[in-house]
């Protein structure tokens, strides 16, 4: 037993400040302050703690503060208490003597190709006069009024939906209303049993890739094409094959004669980022292709909707009599971003190990929020919303498309095809791309570079610009600035 002495109370005193004027109550800051000195070993095991009295008046505190200090050490383990003896720091509590060295934490190969890989296109630190920023909702179009309501009609219930997990793949009536939606205005085929709610596209993709790649495995991209897709690939051990897509989309002709790849990954409605629609020849020659070799395709229509000539074109998923093809669908972009709901339709025979693994690492998405998305769309808001959205986007575009013709003319190139929340417009060959960001963001415009969706070397010189966001007035004074620049 080691006793505390007078001039160990001195020096123990002088290391606890109480402040008076904390929200943290003083028995508490007290606590705190005697474990941190437990865990850094300067009170050692076996150390007598000072009477609770002679304590309180070193501190000029009352007695109670620190009685409830000592109790909340006792509580958690850090002092033991005898009767008539006192209160004694517990065994073997220190974290470090001082002496030993602190070993690092290593990461796993997952996480060194995480830190390895490239990072995502920064965001300006400040938001720019003009920004061209994608993929973001016109917040002013989006009826909040309805989807408040919809919230509030099964808040205000005593439900026993709201007091119980949900299922893992998803709240059925929601799974129900997309089939029957995307049978209509998307062509899909499949019924709401291969349908599976998820947090993102990202989720689905990473979930397809645990369970049907291996480390090497190869993998059929589009260049330019979706980095964040890419980066969950290689994150795996997935080596990547990128094919240069053109005016017609992912050029099947070009896979290699000898590719043993497991899995294609294509934009079909609206190539991403380039623009442009999978021609059908393509589609059903990819079709075939995968058919033949054992592989699958994960279609990602993250903006099928948004065509603002025609109806939007039938997913590729549509065509696929073989239980091929992957369809990845998000509302992020015709909703708002902060909603994070997406969905995957699956073949059937890929249905059950999916939710199995979904079920490892998430418990399924609010319930509450796949609920009022059911009435959102069997009630007839979200189609009503869609018509408002291409409306909107469409008068956008165009005014984008009229101002690159005015000012610049055919010193740049983009896809023509109307669909989509953004344009990529190719530069004059030799500007260089990052002088070109650099300059506009110096004139008040936000644009954002290309090369990060570019996987062949040397890549073109190409910027995105978004219309979502700015208003017709800003888009074309933004283009009259970039022509300055360019």
């Amino acid at each position: 037993m080691i006793l505390f002495m007078p001039t160990e109370l001195a020096t123990l005193t002088a290391a606890i400040h109480l402040n008076r004027q904390e929200q943290t109550p003083l028995y508490q800051q007290l606590y705190f302050a005697l474990r941190a000195r437990i865990l850094a070993g300067a009170l050692p095991s076996g150390a007598a703690l000072p009477p609770t009295r002679r304590l309180a008046q070193a501190l000029g505190v009352a007695r109670v503060t620190v009685t409830e200090a000592y109790a909340q050490l006792e509580a958690e383990g850090f002092v033991t208490s005898r009767q008539g003896a006192g209160t004694f720091v517990a065994a073997g509590l220190a974290l470090a003597d001082g002496k030993d060295a602190v070993s690092p934490l290593t990461l796993s190969a997952w996480g060194e190709r995480l830190l390895a890989a490239r990072p995502s296109p920064n965001q300006p630190l400040t938001r720019p006069e003009i920004d061209f920023g994608f993929g973001r909702s016109f917040p002013h179009i989006f009826p909040y009024d309805i989807w408040r309501r919809l919230l509030d009609r099964y808040l205000s219930t005593d439900d026993v939906m709201l007091s119980r997990y949900g299922s893992v793949a998803g709240f059925y009536p929601l799974r129900q209303a997309l089939a029957d939606y995307l049978g209509q205005w998307r062509g899909v085929r499949c019924t709401a049993e291969q349908v599976v709610i998820v947090n993102g596209a990202q989720q689905a993709l990473d979930i397809l890739t645990r369970l049907y790649l291996s480390p090497g495995d190869e993998v059929l991209v589009e260049s330019p094409g979706y980095a964040q897709a890419f980066a969950v690939f290689r994150l795996f051990g997935a080596r990547l094959t990128p094919l240069p897509v053109d005016d017609h989309g992912f050029p099947v002709e070009l896979i290699p004669p000898g590719s043993g790849a497991r899995l294609v990954f294509v934009t079909p409605s609206n190539q991403f980022p380039r623009g442009g629609a999978l021609s059908l020849p393509r589609r059903l020659a990819l079709l075939a292709w995968a058919r033949a070799r054992g592989a699958f395709v994960v279609e990602d229509d993250y903006d099928g909707e948004l065509r603002y000539a025609g109806r939007p074109l039938t997913a590729l998923q549509g065509l696929d009599d073989d239980g091929r093809v992957v369809y990845l669908g998000t509302f992020s972009k015709v909703l708002f971003p902060a909603l994070g709901l997406s969905y995957v339709v699956l073949p059937p025979e890929m249905v059950r190990p999916f939710v199995r693994a979904k079920e490892v690492v998430d418990r399924g998405a609010p319930t509450l929020t796949q609920a009022a998305m059911t009435d959102f769309i069997t009630e007839g808001h979200f189609e009503r919303h869609l018509r408002h959205l291409r409306q909107a986007y469409g008068q956008r575009r165009q005014v984008l498309v009229d101002a690159l013709a005015a000012h610049l003319g055919d010193r740049v190139q983009f896809s023509q095809a109307p669909a989509g929340l953004h344009v990529m417009v190719y530069l004059p060959e030799g500007a260089v791309e990052t002088a070109v960001v650099a300059k506009a963001a110096a004139a008040g415009v936000g644009i954002y570079p290309g090369a990060p969706y570019h996987l062949h070397s040397p890549a073109p010189p190409s910027i995105l610009l978004g219309f979502s966001g700015p208003t017709e007035a800003e888009i074309a004074e933004g283009v009259r600035r970039l022509a300055g620049v360019i």
